[in-house]
C-alpha cells in the first residue's frame, strides 16, 4: 500500500474534510482510495491524468465523478499542509491544469467520452499502386504483406 493510499483515511477524518462540499464528502474515500491505487508511487503528469481518467469511469454518481478534481485538489494540499507529502501542492497545481480536460470528457448523460483513434495511413486499394514505391499494383506487391 503506498503512502498516498495511507493517507486517505487520515484526510477523511480530518478538519479538511469537514470544509469539503458535503454533496462530494459521500463518495470522496472511495473515489480517492481509487485514484491512489491508479496514480501509484510514481507520481507524474501522465499518471495523475491517467488515474482522472480511471476515476471518471468508475460506477459512481456522476456529480461526483465530474467533481472529483476538486476533492483531490484538497486532498492534495491536505497532504503538502499536514507535511504527510512535501511536494504534493505542486500535484494539486496540476490537478488545477488537467480539471477543464476532465469535465469536458463527460457527456450530458454523464458517461465518458472514448477517445477517437486515427489511422496513420490511408486505405489502399488492391488494383491502386502499391504505397511502398515499386511501381506494382498493391495486390502484386505488399498486400500479401497484411494477411
Amino acid at each position: 500500500m503506498s503512502k498516498l493510499s495511507e493517507s486517505v483515511a487520515d484526510y477523511c477524518n480530518s478538519e479538511h474534510f469537514l470544509f469539503l462540499n458535503p454533496d462530494l464528502k459521500e463518495h470522496a474515500e472511495a473515489l480517492l482510495a481509487h485514484w491512489c491505487d491508479q496514480v501509484g508511487d510514481d507520481v507524474t503528469t501522465e499518471s495523475i491524468r491517467a488515474a482522472l481518467r480511471q476515476v471518471a469511469m468508475l460506477d459512481a454518481p456522476a456529480e461526483a465523478r465530474k467533481a472529483f478534481p476538486e476533492v483531490l485538489r484538497e486532498y492534495l494540499q491536505y497532504l503538502e499542509s499536514s507535511g504527510l507529502l512535501p511536494g504534493a501542492g505542486d500535484w494539486a497545481e496540476q490537478v488545477s491544469h488537467l480539471e477543464s480536460r476532465h469535465s469536458e470528457s463527460f457527456r450530458t448523460d454523464g458517461s465518458v467520452r472514448g477517445q477517437t483513434y486515427r489511422k496513420k495511413f490511408t486505405d489502399v486499394g488492391r488494383n491502386q499502386p502499391c504505397p511502398c514505391g515499386s511501381g506494382k499494383k498493391f495486390k502484386k506487391c505488399c498486400m500479401a504483406l497484411l494477411t
